[in-house]
């Protein structure tokens, strides 16, 4: 993780290959969040005290690693923290509530369905917002990746997609916040350094859910056994301070679209994970739809690496 803005004494190759390796790497971090949300929900911890319990312990985990190896990022300026903590904040305590909601209402197929809205809605905004105006071929590789997430979270044998109302509505805000917080990560990681933007986006959050979720009329329970403690941590450690850390790295050196992009790769560690785990095994169109997201990440990155050789010869 980085104090302050990326690229120097890095290769634009270089910086180009990490960031994919840190997106791949959050993402198969990410696709455990179902299997741990289920088991935990299952031992009495309902899904809107995890919006809160998950981001705890992960900020706990950043707070302390910033004071040991990162102390600059526990200051990162009047400016830097009212975008980090106000927008950053605001929008990743709602996605906590969204995501688990979603999860909780319709399940993991319709909750990832959604969820992977977000390419498009990155694809689409990162122009106006960021100056990062995706070519054809980027716009074609994201549907191909959007409409593989698709296929293989509709595919999986014995389980079925739920298109209830109050589901749907969970999933597509968490696609949208989701979209919200990678276009910040874009903005803010290379201002403020990757530390300073997820360790202030996460307990900013924390914060905003301790409020709020009481005065909603939601009591938090905590987990009873030392078991769902334990399956507790390692959720927030993986899937909140190691998963986002790696991701808003990756955005100070890559662009919004080619990350998110890349994320898709989320549902493929989720199916393999739910096969292994679970014996839950993949129909036609599931496997239809993984190789469309390996073909659309694989040539994401192919023609990302042809354009900073083509760069580096200039």
């Amino acid at each position: 993780m980085t104090g302050g803005s990326r690229g120097a004494g890095e290769t634009g190759s270089r910086a180009l290959t990490i960031g994919y390796l840190e997106v791949a790497g959050a993402a198969v971090l990410w696709g455990s969040s179902g299997i741990f949300a289920d088991a935990l929900v299952a031992r009495g911890v309902p899904p809107v005290s995890l919006s809160l319990l998950r981001p705890v312990v992960g900020g706990t985990v950043l707070l302390l690693g910033a004071a040991l190896f990162c102390r600059e990022a526990l200051l990162p300026g009047w400016r830097g923290f009212l975008v980090l903590a106000g927008v950053g904040g605001g929008v990743t305590a709602m996605f906590q509530v969204a995501y688990l909601m979603s999860l909780a209402t319709a399940g993991v197929p319709t909750t990832v369905a959604l969820l992977y809205l977000a390419p498009a809605l990155v694809l689409a905004s990162s122009g106006p917002l960021l100056g990062e105006w995706p070519g054809r071929g980027q716009v074609a590789l994201g549907a191909l990746s959007v409409g593989g997430v698709w296929l293989t979270v509709t595919g999986v044998r014995g389980v079925t997609a739920e298109w209830t109302t109050t589901g749907v509505g969970w999933g597509v805000l968490a696609g949208a916040t989701y979209a919200s917080y990678t276009l910040l990560g874009r903005y803010a990681t290379p201002r403020y350094g990757s530390t300073a933007t997820v360790l202030h986006s996460t307990v900013s959050a924390c914060v905003l859910l301790s409020l709020a979720l009481p005065l909603s009329g939601h009591s938090i329970v905590l987990p009873s056994t030392g078991q769902a403690w334990m399956l507790l941590v390692v959720f927030g450690l993986l899937t909140v301070a190691l998963a986002t850390s790696l991701y808003y790295d990756a955005l100070g050196r890559i662009e919004a679209g080619r990350a998110t992009i890349t994320s898709t790769l989320e549902p493929i560690a989720a199916v393999v994970l739910a096969t292994f785990l679970l014996d839950e095994g993949l129909k036609p169109r599931g496997w239809a739809g993984l190789a469309m997201v390996v073909a659309g990440v694989g040539g994401g990155y192919a023609m990302a690496a042809r354009g900073s050789r083509q760069d580096q010869i200039r």
